[in-house]
């Protein structure tokens, strides 16, 4: 008989294994902990077997059915080291699924409300650099498609300002990430940069964000900030999901597609390329990100047209 609290040693233990081989590890960790106490709780000192998994997954039932699977996904892994020091471990089998929920539809922001979202103050008391900090990374998230956490990460070191390129540092399998930035947001950037030295001129952190104490700008600051802008600005209307901070990235995808219609140029190099700005590694990323907006169905349906009209009059397309 194993001891009560078998599962969470045993978790911890496979943790440090993985950050060993120099894996983070963040995600995984904290989902295989809650599996730990769930395990040493409802069935102290036993072994891991799939219908303990499956129970664990299905006692929490606000996840949706896609972070049910990363949950599973994330038990397999443990599973195969954790056979190792108990032989009555099952493996958890890959064919096991859950109906996959439907992609939930972004909220494509119109040049307007992207300007409202940047100059709307979410405090009843705003101070300077706060507000300007504020305004600077929701610019950057628009006119880059980066996303929110990968602005946060930024050090000083990642944004060269002279060659207009961000370095976007460990995102998903790729190891590092290059983002050049057009001459407007060189400038905005590098005044930021000016005065956010003229108040933290004693730095306490390597960001290159930083809130009103001179640390590195928090998720949950810049999230509380969103969702007070986007009620007071009520875009977005009535829809039942309001716009999220991740809808600047779908928007930055869809206008890049646009301006390559009205440009002319290879939609599938166009695409190609834009696989490649936000980094990801399969282009099925990249078209999940692609919303038929009805200005890209108009300009699409336009090159279709006059690709019609000049296959009929004997030309080449």
């Amino acid at each position: 008989m194993k001891s009560r609290n078998y599962m969470s040693q045993k978790v911890e233990e496979y943790i440090m294994e993985q950050r060993k081989l120099g894996f983070k590890f963040l995600g995984g960790a904290s989902m295989l902990r809650r599996f730990a106490d769930y395990a040493d709780t409802n069935m102290p000192g036993q072994p891991l077997t799939i219908p303990l998994a499956l129970r664990w997954v299905d006692s929490n039932d606000h996840v949706c059915n896609l972070s049910k699977l990363g949950m599973l996904s994330a038990v397999r892994g443990f599973a195969k080291f954790l056979l190792l020091d108990d032989s009555r471990t099952q493996l958890i089998p890959k064919k096991i699924r859950f109906s996959c929920q439907k992609r939930k539809v972004p909220y494509i922001f119109p040049n307007s409300e992207i300007i409202k979202i940047i100059n709307t103050e979410p405090d009843i008391r705003p101070t300077r650099f706060g507000s300007l900090t504020r305004r600077m990374i929701f610019g950057l998230m628009a006119c880059t498609g980066m996303r929110i956490g990968e602005v946060l990460k930024l050090r000083l070191e990642d944004v060269d300002l002279d060659e207009g390129i961000l370095s976007v540092l460990q995102v998903k399998k790729m190891p590092i990430r290059l983002v050049p930035i057009d001459e407007t947001a060189q400038t905005q950037l590098r005044e930021y940069a000016k005065k956010r030295d003229q108040k933290h001129r004693c730095k306490r952190s390597k960001r290159f964000f930083l809130d009103e104490k001179g640390k590195g700008v928090s998720y949950a600051s810049v999230s509380a900030a969103w969702n007070t802008i986007i009620q007071k600005t009520k875009i977005g209307g009535r829809r039942k999901r309001q716009p999220r901070m991740h809808d600047l990235r779908h928007t930055f995808a869809c206008n890049h597609l646009i301006r390559a219609y009205r440009e002319n140029r290879n939609i599938d190099d166009a695409v190609y390329m834009l696989s490649v700005y936000l980094g990801h590694t399969d282009i099925a990323g990249t078209y999940w990100y692609l919303t038929a907006i009805p200005e890209l169905l108009a300009v699409s349906a336009e090159r279709f047209e006059k690709a019609v009209i000049q296959r009929r009059k004997g030309g080449v397309s």
